[in-house]
């Protein structure tokens, strides 16, 4: 009985405790109602709030009376200037208490708050194509990203496999593995360093290791496209078929672009990678992938691409150029 007494008691303390815990913010409507959660962030028209039940909803400045939370927010904008890292509460106006010493009151209106980034985040993307009659043949695709965030330091990390089959035989086969560990100086530059690997059976080079680092720069416009330009130098260790190994010191340059195109759920996105040889800038190797983002179901997604890799000096049986438009499915997280 003592023993069951004990549960009893613990159970009645820790509930309501975890129950706050979970439920440490609030937002009240205009019309009374109250969602428990978090605040995400701010944008021009809207409050950004995830709810413990509700998950994400978005509502317009117009229908929010107060908030009240816990989270910090990494960069929040006014009229008077930026401010970083802030806890926000709002009365009859923002209350903005931030870590570079900054409190101040501020109108809704006018208050940007950019949602801070999840601690870990990444997708994983699917496809396969079979055609049979006269030819038969498939295609098969799949690419995972993942990112890793730990203060200032984030880790991404991209696998990629492909293969294609035409009438039993293999035809095309590529492997691809990168990291990238990358150190945010702040919101705009970071500086990466990086190793990667990627074996190509049938390119004129078989097998590439890299390791490489560099300067980046991140570029948030309002209209909510986003640039990440990276530029830097990479050794590279490549192994070909014919001729052995060899070490460059090359040139890099990455762009990654993405559009979540405002007033619909498509995101536009561009991404190219381009290596070139120091000692000959006409020796050189192209990766791109163009496209459009819809999301599904929860947190499936589909996504139509167009893949673009060029090698300015092929083997002698290949060309210069591999294009590829692919329909994927993916899930993110």
């Amino acid at each position: 009985m003592r023993y069951h007494s004990l549960l009893s008691i613990a159970a009645t303390v820790l509930l309501p405790l975890t129950s706050s815990l979970a439920m440490a913010g609030t937002l009240t409507l205009s019309n009374g109602d109250v969602i428990h959660g978090e605040l995400q962030a701010v944008d021009k028209k809207q409050v950004i709030w995830k709810s413990d039940n509700l998950g994400t909803i978005n509502v317009p400045k117009s229908k929010v009376s107060y908030f009240t939370s816990t989270a910090v927010i990494p960069e929040v904008k006014t009229p008077d200037g930026t401010a970083h890292n802030c806890a926000l509460n709002l009365s009859e106006n923002v209350e903005r208490n931030c870590s570079d010493g900054i409190r101040d009151i501020q109108p809704l209106a006018t208050l940007v708050a950019i949602e801070p980034p999840p601690a870990f985040s990444g997708d994983a993307k699917f496809s396969f194509n079979r055609k049979d009659g006269n030819t038969d043949s498939s295609d098969l695709d799949f690419v995972l990203n993942a990112n890793w965030l730990q203060e200032r330091f984030r880790h991404e990390v991209e696998l990629l496999a492909e293969s294609e089959t035409s009438d039993g035989g293999v035809v095309d086969e590529r492997y691809e593995g990168n990291y990238q560990l990358n150190y945010d100086f702040n919101q705009q530059w970071f500086s990466y360093t990086r190793a990667g690997y990627e074996k190509d059976r049938f390119n004129a080079i078989d097998e590439q290791y890299e390791l490489g680092a560099g300067i980046g720069h991140r570029i948030n416009l309002d209209n909510q496209m986003h640039f990440n330009l990276q530029l830097g130098a990479a050794y590279l260790i490549s192994h070909q078929p014919e001729d052995g190994s060899d070490n460059d010191l090359a040139g890099r340059w990455g762009l990654k672009l993405d559009w979540p195109v405002p007033g619909s759920k498509l995101t536009l996105f561009h991404h190219h990678e381009l290596l070139w040889a120091m000692d000959d800038i006409n020796n050189n190797q192209t990766e791109s992938s163009t496209g459009i983002k819809l999301p599904l179901l929860g947190n499936l997604f589909s996504e139509l691409r167009y893949d673009f890799d060029y090698v300015s000096e092929p083997s002698d049986d290949q060309r210069h150029a591999d294009e590829e438009w692919v329909i994927a499915i993916g899930y993110e997280w």
